[in-house]
C-alpha cells in the first residue's frame, strides 16, 4: 500500500488560508453588508494561484535596467499600433486633453505601456489574483485586502459578475489597468450612458485615464521632463530613485545642472536615477511625479513619455 505523506508546512498553509478566508467572509458580511450566501459562494470558487506570488516577487521594474525595460515597451510595433489608435480616437483624445489638461501623448503613452492599446488586459480572474495576494503575500496583504473589498463593491455598483472580471496578476483591470479602488475613485462615464466600462468603452477609458492624472495633481501646460548632462559628482549628489522631487530648479541650477524649462525657479525638480548604462540624464518636474502615481517607477514614466511622443511625432 502506498502511503501519502503531506508536508506539515503545506497543511499549515492551507489552514492559514482557510482562516483568512473565513475572516474575509465575516468582514464583508458584518462590516460591509454583503449577502453571506453570495460571499461564501464566491470564495468557494476562488483559487489560490502560486504563480501570482512568483510574478509579483519579480516585476520587470525591479529586475531590469532602463535599457532592458525600455526595449519591452518602446518598440516600432507598439508605436505603429499607437498611431492607428490615435487616428481612430482623435476626437476622444482631444476632448480629454482639453477638459483635463493632460496631453494626448501622455494618455497614448499610458495606454501603450499598460495594455498595448487594449490588446493585453490580463487573463487572471481578479478575484483569484487578489485572494492569492491577500493570503499568500504578507508584505502587502493589507493593501490587497483593501482591493479585494473594493472589488466586491465595484462588481455590485457596475452590475458585473465578479468571477468574470479579468485582469493582471496584481488585480489591475481593463485597458486602463485600474486597481479596484482606483476604478471606483477615478473612473468616469465618458459618454453619459450611466455605465463605466474600462474594458471596451473607449470614451470611458480615455476620459478615466485623463481624470486619474488630473485628480492626482496634473498641471496644465507645465513641463514634464528635460534632458541634461551631469558629471559623476552631480549624479552622485543629486540623482535619486525618490519619486517625489526633493529639490527645486533653482537648487539644481545653482549646482551647475542646466536644462530647459518653462517653470519658475522655485518649482520642484529631481534628477532621475536610472539603473544600467543609460547615456542620457533627465530632470523630472511635478508632472513627471504625477505619472509615477499611476505606476511608482521612473522607468515606467519615461516609457510612457517616450511611447506617447513617438506616436505623436509620426502623426504630425
Amino acid at each position: 500500500m502506498i502511503q501519502l505523506i503531506i508536508c506539515p508546512s503545506v497543511l499549515q498553509a492551507k489552514e492559514s488560508n482557510e482562516a483568512i478566508k473565513l475572516e474575509l467572509i465575516k468582514e464583508l458580511v458584518t462590516d460591509h453588508g454583503f449577502d453571506e450566501q453570495y460571499i461564501t459562494a464566491v470564495f468557494e470558487k476562488a483559487t489560490y494561484l502560486p504563480k501570482i506570488i512568483n510574478l509579483i516577487s519579480k516585476p520587470a521594474e525591479k529586475t531590469k535596467t532602463w535599457n532592458e525595460y525600455r526595449r519591452i515597451f518602446v518598440t516600432p510595433a507598439r508605436i505603429a499600433a499607437g498611431v492607428i489608435f490615435a487616428k481612430q480616437h482623435e476626437q476622444l483624445l482631444l476632448k480629454a486633453a482639453q477638459e483635463t489638461g493632460v496631453p494626448v501623448d501622455i494618455i497614448l503613452g499610458i495606454l501603450g505601456v499598460e495594455t498595448y492599446f487594449g490588446r493585453i488586459q490580463g487573463n487572471f480572474k481578479v478575484i483569484d489574483s487578489l485572494y492569492t495576494l491577500v493570503t499568500g503575500y504578507p508584505p502587502r496583504s493589507a493593501f490587497f485586502k483593501e482591493q479585494l473589498i473594493n472589488l466586491f463593491y465595484l462588481a455590485r455598483e457596475q452590475g458585473i459578475a465578479i468571477e468574470e472580471i479579468k485582469g493582471s496578476y496584481a488585480g489591475a483591470m481593463g485597458a486602463s489597468q485600474f486597481i479596484p479602488s482606483s476604478y471606483r475613485a477615478y473612473a468616469v462615464d465618458g459618454d453619459n450612458d450611466s455605465m463605466i466600462d474600462l474594458f471596451e468603452n473607449w470614451s470611458d477609458i480615455i476620459m478615466s485615464i485623463a481624470n486619474y492624472l488630473q485628480q492626482n495633481g496634473w498641471r496644465r501646460n507645465e513641463n514634464i521632463i528635460s534632458q541634461t548632462s551631469l558629471d559623476d559628482e552631480q549624479l552622485k549628489t543629486f540623482a535619486s530613485k525618490t519619486l517625489k522631487p526633493q529639490y527645486t530648479i533653482e537648487t539644481l541650477n545653482d549646482n551647475g545642472i542646466t536644462f530647459e524649462s518653462n517653470l519658475n525657479e522655485d518649482s520642484p525638480a529631481q534628477v532621475i536615477l536610472l539603473e544600467g548604462d543609460s547615456e542620457k540624464n533627465y530632470v523630472g518636474f511635478h508632472n513627471f511625479y504625477v505619472i509615477t502615481t499611476y505606476n511608482r517607477n521612473v522607468m515606467y514614466a519615461l516609457s510612457v513619455i517616450e511611447v506617447g511622443r513617438s506616436i505623436q511625432s509620426k502623426i504630425q
